[in-house]
């Protein structure tokens, strides 16, 4: 990532044997075994609350603004962090019933994405500051970090554009 830190693998797997009794799901349908595997960490609360420490340290920031702009920003996001708790909380109770929750998942995520984004930019708008990993600012600090993990956002569990795909597929549009 462009903090430095290291998130992401890539591994490949040649001629690996795998004894009947570890595999999961059954053989060739590794592709679907993934993609069922994925609406857990599609949905999962850490998809919209990477950036809900900046989103506390705005709130502090912010205080009891008299500005109404600022009330109405930082009530909006908060509502919307109760939101996607809730979905997240309505697609773990699928997986627990055994109901595929593909499309559900997919709201989540590509929601939570557009949420923790949207974090990062309402604090830059409502409090003037010079975002860096090294200031002796929690927020500024913060909102450094933010904004450099931002891109690993719409990667992981799937791209937006993905995740729009199974949507819209799910919905019978495409």
């Amino acid at each position: 990532l462009m903090t430095g830190e290291h998130h992401f693998n890539e591994m490949i797997f040649e001629d690996v044997f795998v004894p009947d009794n570890m595999l999961i799901g059954q053989e060739g349908n590794g592709w679907k075994q993934g993609m069922a595997e994925l609406a857990y960490e599609r949905s999962g609360p850490e998809r919209f609350m990477s950036t809900y420490p900046l989103l506390v340290e705005l709130i502090r920031e912010i205080g009891s603004s008299s500005d109404k702009r600022t009330n109405i920003a930082g009530g909006s996001l908060t509502a919307r962090l109760w939101t996607l708790r809730r979905m997240s909380l309505g697609v773990a109770g699928l997986l627990e019933k055994g109901i595929s929750p593909d499309i559900a998942a997919s709201l989540v995520k590509d929601l939570g994405t557009r949420f923790e984004k949207e974090v990062f930019e309402t604090a830059r708008l409502l409090v003037s500051s010079a975002p860096s990993v090294t200031s002796p600012s929690r927020f500024e600090t913060l909102l450094a970090q933010a904004i450099l993990h931002s891109p690993g956002f719409t990667l992981r569990g799937g791209t937006t554009e993905i995740l729009r795909g199974i949507i819209a597929r799910g919905l019978g549009m495409r």
